[in-house]
This record gives structure tokens, sequence and C-alpha cells, in this order.
């Protein structure tokens, strides 16, 4: 099997539940239920039966309680070398990108600077005893103004860190739509940062794509599927070679048929897609298990072409992309 490459891993979506347990412990968190019970009881949208099956917590929510359990440098070292431990042991990955979202954690009272040095040490700790690389992004909360983005972007750009490489989007996407973050990705490409986001997931429209591309600037989609709406954004999307980190199990009802149909239906009308694990620890889900879901609904392509494509997509420049890619194929072939 070829090693992998995880682009689309939010840093709150790995913690181990005992992680958290023992974190919110520390910091005086209070959690609803113990983690690994809460884990369990992440569903955002309970159907009529499992309403009275509770009590459901949203992810969102679960996400604020693992994201006020990370207060300092130690606790961020400890949850990336983590996610990279579970990353190679579960799914063989060689090279992540781990998204963190630097406003969550600052109103919880941690600094930005605090926040970057225990993700150096954690990544650190992962080359060197793992021998898996990686890289994070700061992604900005699309629930936050406009105002407050930019200032998010000002802190990266005027605390540099050679492991934060760019900025992403995320959260649920229908509270901030992209138009919304002109200003703040700019100012990131003004200063050399890549940037991504998450675009084409709950809005129902294929418009929210375009403008990522566009006016912010971005060099990959994460998610992506609603492009399908638009025939002519996806020829658009293929012709530039737009890559999308998707992923299937983004829910503990996420491998219903519409994921899987839109991956499949993206592949087929041309656009290039990388496969990802999202929030492995939460759902939970390995990003081998869903390399073997690509392989079901897309049969007509294989594995290589899909690690390919992770490679194309990372931000790393040419020498580091040459050398992963020597990493990925040379060790399948010895």
């Amino acid at each position: 099997m070829l090693p992998l490459i995880d682009l689309h891993l939010h840093l709150p979506g790995t913690v181990r539940s005992q992680t958290l347990a023992e974190l919110a412990a520390k910091h005086e968190v209070a959690l609803p239920l113990p983690a690994d019970e809460l884990y369990s009881r992440i569903n955002s949208d309970p159907t009529d039966d499992e309403k009275g099956r509770g009590p459901w917590f949203p992810l969102l929510r679960v996400y604020e309680l693992i994201s006020a359990s990370l207060r300092t440098r130690d606790d961020f070292a400890r949850v990336v070398f983590e996610a990279l431990e579970d990353g190679k042991y579960d799914s063989g990955i060689c090279y992540a990108e781990l998204a963190f979202s630097p406003s969550v954690h600052i109103q919880a009272g941690t600094a930005y600077t605090e926040m970057t040095a225990g993700i150096e040490l954690g990544l650190a700790r992962a080359r060197q005893e793992l021998g898996v690389d990686g890289r994070a992004i700061a992604a900005i909360n699309r629930e936050d103004s406009a105002e407050v983005a930019v200032d998010m972007v000002k802190t990266v750009v005027e605390n540099p860190s050679p492991d934060v490489v760019g900025i992403g989007l995320d959260f649920y996407e229908l509270a901030g739509l992209p138009e919304k973050f002109v200003e703040a990705f700019q100012l990131a490409g003004e200063h050399g940062l890549h940037r991504t986001a998450h675009a084409g997931e709950h809005a129902p429209t294929a418009s929210t794509v375009q403008i990522a591309i566009e006016k912010l600037g971005c060099e990959r989609i994460d998610h992506g599927y609603q492009i399908l709406r638009s025939p002519e954004i996806v020829a658009r999307c293929a012709e530039l070679g737009t890559i999308f980190n998707v992923a299937f199990t983004t829910s503990r009802r996420a491998l219903i048929g519409w994921r899987r149909e839109s991956v499949a239906a993206m592949i087929e009308s041309g656009l290039r897609v990388s496969i990802n694990s999202d929030d492995p620890a939460l759902f939970p889900t390995t990003l081998r298990r869903e390399m073997g879901i690509a392989r079901e609904v897309a049969p007509s392509v294989n594995e290589t072409w899909f690690v390919e494509n992770s490679i194309d997509a990372a931000f790393l420049d040419g020498f580091e992309k040459a050398k992963l890619r020597e990493r990925i194929f040379g060790s399948s072939n010895a």
C-alpha cells in the first residue's frame, strides 16, 4: 500500500477522547458527558427516531469544548504529535496539513505564539520519532466578522512560523460566505501565505466555489460537492486543474448516498480530488478507510491518482513536493 497524505484534517477533530478528558480536567473545562460518551453523541441532525435517544451534541459544540481545553504550548504539541501518530499507525500517512482556528483559542485565553510554539514542537517530534512530516494552516472561523478575520491574518503575518504555511476558512459555511473574507485573503496572499477554503459544502450553490477561487485566490478547495450544480463552473475548475480535498465521513451519517455519488460525479466530470479524513477521531474514521471508500465509488481510478493529486495540492514548494513524491513512490517500488 502507498503511504498516504492528509490535507483536510482539523486539529480539534484528531484529539483522542482520553486526551480531551485529561486536558479538560487539567484546565477545568466542564464536559457535559465523559469524553468517550460525548464523542459517541456527536450528531448534528438526529433523525426523528434518534431524537428520543439523546442527548446529542452538534459537531461545532464539541469543537468548542476541545478548543477550550487546548491552552498551553505543551497541549498543542501533544495533540499535534498524537494526530500524526494515529495517522501513521492507522493509515500509513507520511505527510499531513493540520488546520487550527486561532480566534477560537484566543477567545479561550491562549496567545497565538503559544499555539505556534506547540505546533512546531509537535511537528518536530513527529518528524524525529515517527518519520511523518506536516505543516499547519491557520483557519478563519467564518462565524467571525470580517474585521476579526483580517486581524487574525495580521497576527499570522506578524508572527511568522516556518510550519504555518497558509490560511483556511472553516466552520458552518452558511454562517459566513466567502465574499465576506476577501480582504483577509488578499492580505494573506500579499504576504505569501497559501490559501484554501471550505466551499460548496453546505450552501446549495456552486458560486461559493467560484468566489473562493476568483476572489479569495484559493489554490485548492475543501469539500466542494455543490459545484455539481453548475456545469460551467465544473468545466472551468477542470480546466484550471483545481483540486478538491474531499472526505466521505463528515458526520455519523455522512456515508449517505449523495456524498458518495457527488465525489464519483466530480471525478467523472474531470475534476481532480484528493481523499482526506477531516475529523477522524470524532466520527470516527481513518484516512485508509476513506481511501477504500474512494476506490469503491470511483473504480476507474487507482490510489496512485488520488495520492498524486494530494502531492500537487500540498502547500509545499517544488523541491519539497519532489522529495515527497520520491518518498511515496520510491518506497512503493522498493
